[in-house]
């Protein structure tokens, strides 16, 4: 009985430790200045679209999964972000497999933006290494920082980091 107790109370410290490291806010990674690969995904007409549409523009490129549970926490704030800073193009792009799969997750957390599906074909070409994944891409399209993890876009000091990237 004591051995089942220690293994209980282990399995939940286990538990606790991982909501919480999930819970806290990544930091901006600065990137390497590097031209960005150019990525492309489909929408849910079945049209193709990739990063180099929207060059001359400051973009920030947000990779996200139906199956990723921070990503359910960090979305609605992303997008909320989004709303806020609109001269900065947002795209947030599913890695799910199927189209379904992301368009489930939309509707299920009644968010207001379209199903964007990675290419399979292109993710090879951009290493995506957690969700959720966030890729800063200046006008000339080269990549100035990253965030592994979940972003702080409801934090004032955090819109000014990103704002101060995009200078």
């Amino acid at each position: 009985m004591l051995h089942r107790q220690k293994m209980l109370i282990q399995m939940a410290c286990l538990g606790l430790l991982f909501i919480s490291t999930f819970s806290l806010a990544a930091e901006i990674q600065m990137g390497n200045n590097q031209p960005l690969a150019d990525i492309s995904w489909q929408d849910s007409e079945d049209k193709t679209h990739s990063v180099s549409d929207t060059n001359g523009k400051p973009r920030i490129l947000h990779f996200w999964a139906a199956w990723c549970i921070p990503c359910r926490e960090e979305m609605p704030k992303m997008l909320d972000w989004k709303k806020d800073n609109s001269d900065i193009v947002v795209i947030p792009l599913s890695m799910d497999q199927r189209m379904a799969q992301a368009k489930f997750f939309i509707k299920k957390l009644k968010l207001e933006m379209p199903p964007l599906l990675v290419n399979k074909k292109d993710r090879k070409k951009i290493e995506v290494p957690v969700l959720p994944y966030t890729i800063f891409i200046a006008k000339d399209g080269t990549q100035l920082a990253t965030i592994k993890g979940i972003a702080s876009w409801e934090d004032a000091q955090f819109s000014q980091q990103v704002r101060q990237l995009f200078k």
